[in-house]
């Protein structure tokens, strides 16, 4: 045996050790396997002595035949369980002597892409309701905004009847005094002030009625006042809230952006390059 690639079998135990986790190292010269260290669970039961013939489409050949060093991600089709092969190709004086190959499973790669997966698939899910919440938040927001503007113009409005009213009131407070007063002449007047003591009577009448009036629909405006501020306050108090609602699912939105360009570096990381 090449004294190099002796060199490299006695070494073999070193190699194994080198690996993070658990890993089976095998070592080829030109024509079989010269050296083999199964790992505690990673075991590809080879045999030393094993022709690289029987081994021709592993990655430990390809590596041996091309003289570079190959780092593959193999499925289950020869083994019998799916791995990640390193292998590196031996030299002595510019020729290819063997390869030396560190075989570990990819159970950890795998688990880590699934997770990367369902960690992007429940991002973009997040990011999208997020969204929708964030739009939602937002147009009640702006009709808020628009119902406030209704309830001052509503507000307004009623100050405005209210100053209509109090017209009336007066006029008919007016129109009461003038009533009386044409109750008193009337009956100055004797018999021939009885027709004008009939109008006199139905002004003051009718001034009685529309101070009633009057005084009713002011208890009503107060009424719908108190409800429209009632109305406003509120309207306020949740547009606070939506407001704040709002900036929060946008923060929210952002670190889910974040999230999912971890699950994407993970994805990334997890990838096999020959």
């Amino acid at each position: 045996m090449n004294p190099k690639l002796k060199a490299v079998v006695d070494a073999i135990d070193i190699y194994q050790l080198t690996y993070p986790e658990d890993a089976c190292i095998l070592i080829f010269d030109t024509e079989k396997v010269v050296g083999y260290k199964a790992g505690k669970k990673v075991d590809l039961k080879i045999i030393i002595g094993e022709t690289v013939e029987q081994h021709k489409n592993t990655t430990s050949i390809r590596a041996l035949r091309s003289g570079k060093p190959l780092r593959e991600e193999r499925g289950p089709e020869l083994f019998g369980f799916s791995y990640i092969a390193s292998a590196v190709p031996i030299f002595d004086r510019g020729q290819v002597i063997g390869v030396c190959t560190g075989v570990i499973s990819n159970d950890s790669i795998n688990e880590l892409r699934l997770v990367s997966n369902e960690l992007s698939a429940s991002v973009a899910d997040m990011s999208g309701t997020t969204e929708e919440l964030t739009i939602a938040s937002a147009n009640v927001s702006k009709q808020l905004e628009e119902l406030s503007q209704l309830a001052e113009t509503a507000t307004h409005d009623i100050q405005q009847i209210n100053s209509i009213v109090t017209t009336v009131k007066d006029i008919a407070q007016k129109s009461k005094i003038l009533g009386l007063n044409a109750s008193i002449e009337a009956a100055r007047s004797g018999v021939h002030g009885r027709g004008f003591a009939i109008v006199a009577n139905e002004i003051q009448k009718m001034a009685q009625g529309s101070t009633e009036s009057a005084d009713t629909i002011t208890k009503e405006l107060n009424n719908i006042k108190q409800s429209i501020e009632y109305i406003n306050n509120s309207t306020s108090q949740i547009s606070s809230f939506t407001q704040e609602f709002t900036a929060n699912m946008q923060h929210m939105s952002y670190t889910y952006t974040n999230l999912n360009n971890v699950g994407k570096k993970l994805m990334k990381l997890s990838n096999i390059k020959e």
